[in-house]
């Protein structure tokens, strides 16, 4: 090899180098610095991180493209010599259906009624075009220039722990951060640590706890097995001590599809008994906690309260920890281990998930249809869908689908511009009976039907699918990725209640990119 080629190869070895480098950078201040970013205490929080997003994309940007200036020649001859129809085969089902949603969504602008205010969401939770138009290069630029590396989701469960233990520390009405200070005193359990409010900050914990439980299942070295469940553990606290019922959404996903991953192997098992057990330990303590502190705490009411006021709970407790010692004990004493693998169990929990929602169907229909309210006792409150069903969530969906009825065929389509429900529900709802204004469903899928219409929450939809399709199907060479797919699958379930805001949202969707760029990673491999 001629010295010229050896120099030419070391130097798009440096630029790949200094770009994959800038890419780490960009990964870890939106999955570490991002959470704790905190200008003026709560006053002006949602707009600190979503000026904190935008800055953090455009320099990205910026300094990704003053690299390719510098490298003009080169590039230049890149450009020319580049094979389209390569790179367009490349393309996945999540690249395409990213493109159709950020599509639909210019088309919406465009055709809006509200231009300037469909683009910046100034008028909503700044969720319009121009953060959606953000989140797209973002991905592109992850999931084609960066490297993905094992220490992301490390680094991530280190700092978000922060950010848990200020939600906890608040729990105890602490308040080490002094946000809360200038506060009324019926205000303050509404917000917490250095996220806001509650259900965004249980949004962001219930993707931590989900890496941290995945990473703990999967981990065979000790010390970081160790650290994964410290994580888990603190994790679980924050996300209960959050007080918001969209938590245990969260919770029902993590719990009721990770056996699916787990179950083909008796470690699997055993550790999912871990996280089981692990977890109704701390609610219990939780409850005396609770008992013990009294007006000291904030205190839990609703779905928490259904959970302790069940009597067997510490026996369960007892159970679960006892059936845990007593498997380790037999194992140590056989010395050797035979882990075979086996899914039966996994069809087993898949048949069970299938009854179970069924059994929970007809129970939706028994009460609403039916009209046996008063059958299901505590739960009455979570079956029943009446306009106070979920803090007024049932009003607003009810207005919302009205006001979608509504629209012509093209607005059905395309929506009525990204962030704009408030706009679309100013007239409806104005003057009612609980004194509030709307610029937000509190689901974010019935919020992007209104914005972006049928064909921007579909690719959406199809989007966020495909992608835990890609994660699951390499799962088996790379596991690490469940640990991303479960962390996306919790969000997407807890957005069935919850906003569409630039504070937990940029946290998903960079873990999808990075789960999305080790998927290319393999399939690459593979080739």
């Amino acid at each position: 090899m001629s010295s010229a080629k050896i120099i030419k190869d070391r130097n798009e070895e440096n630029n790949s180098k200094f770009t994959t480098r800038i890419i780490d950078i960009f990964v870890i201040a939106i999955l570490c610095i991002f959470p704790l970013a905190v200008t003026d205490k709560y006053y002006n929080i949602l707009q600190t991180k979503y000026y904190f997003y935008i800055g953090s994309v455009c320099l990205v940007s910026l300094v990704i493209l003053m690299s390719a200036f510098v490298e003009y020649k080169k590039n230049k001859r890149f450009i020319f010599d580049f094979q389209w129809k390569a790179f367009v085969k490349r393309f996945t089902i999540t690249d395409i259906t990213l493109l159709i949603f950020l599509l639909t969504a210019i088309i919406s602008t465009i055709c809006s009624d509200y231009v300037y205010e469909s683009f910046w969401g100034n008028e909503g939770r700044f969720s319009g075009l121009f953060l959606l138009g953000l989140y797209g290069i973002a991905y592109f630029l992850v999931t084609r220039l960066g490297k993905f590396r094992d220490w992301y989701l490390d680094v991530f469960l280190g700092a978000n722990m922060i950010v848990c233990l200020f939600g906890i520390t608040d729990y105890f009405k602490m308040d080490i951060l002094h946000f809360k200070a200038d506060m009324i005193e019926s205000q303050k359990f509404i917000f917490t640590s250095t996220i806001g409010n509650i259900n965004t900050y249980t949004a962001l914990v219930g993707m931590v706890v989900a890496v941290a439980a995945v990473l703990f299942s999967i981990e065979k070295v000790w010390k970081r097995k160790l650290y994964y469940y410290i994580c888990m553990v603190i994790g679980f606290f924050a996300l209960i001590m959050g007080i918001s019922d969209n938590a245990y959404l969260s919770l029902a996903a993590l719990f009721g599809l990770l056996p699916l991953f787990l179950f083909k192997n008796k470690k699997g098992i055993k550790n999912y008994m871990i996280i089981i057990a692990t977890f109704f330990s701390v609610i219990q303590f939780i409850d005396w906690i609770n008992d013990v502190m009294g007006e000291k705490v904030y205190g839990i009411d609703s779905a928490f309260s259904i959970i302790v006021n069940y009597k067997g709970l510490i026996w369960i407790v007892i159970g679960l920890w006892l059936i845990i010692s007593i498997w380790y004990v037999a194992e140590y004493r056989r010395k050797e281990h035979h882990d075979l693998k086996n899914n039966f169990m996994c069809y087993a929990w898949f048949g069970f998930i299938i009854i179970a929602i069924i059994v929970f169907i007809y129970v939706l229909y028994d009460v609403n249809v039916n009209g046996n309210v008063d059958r299901y006792g505590a739960l009455k409150g979570y079956l029943l869908f009446d306009d106070d069903w979920g803090t007024h969530r049932g009003y607003i969906w009810r207005n919302a689908m009205e006001c979608f009825s509504d629209f012509s065929p093209i607005k059905k389509l395309i929506g009525f511009g990204p962030d704009t429900f408030g706009i679309i529900l100013l007239d409806k709802t104005q003057n009612n009976i609980y004194g509030e204004i709307y610029d937000t469903a509190h689901n974010e899928y019935i919020h992007y039907l209104l914005t972006v219409g049928i064909v921007g929450v579909t690719s959406y939809i199809i989007y966020l699918c495909s992608f835990i399709v890609n994660g699951v199907r390499i799962c088996k060479k790379n596991p690490i990725v469940i640990a991303i797919v479960m962390a996306v699958i919790c969000y997407s379930v807890q957005a069935f209640v919850n906003l569409n805001l630039p504070i937990a949202t940029p946290i998903m969707w960079m873990l999808l990119m990075l789960g999305e760029l080790k998927c290319r990673e393999v399939k690459l491999k593979e080739e």
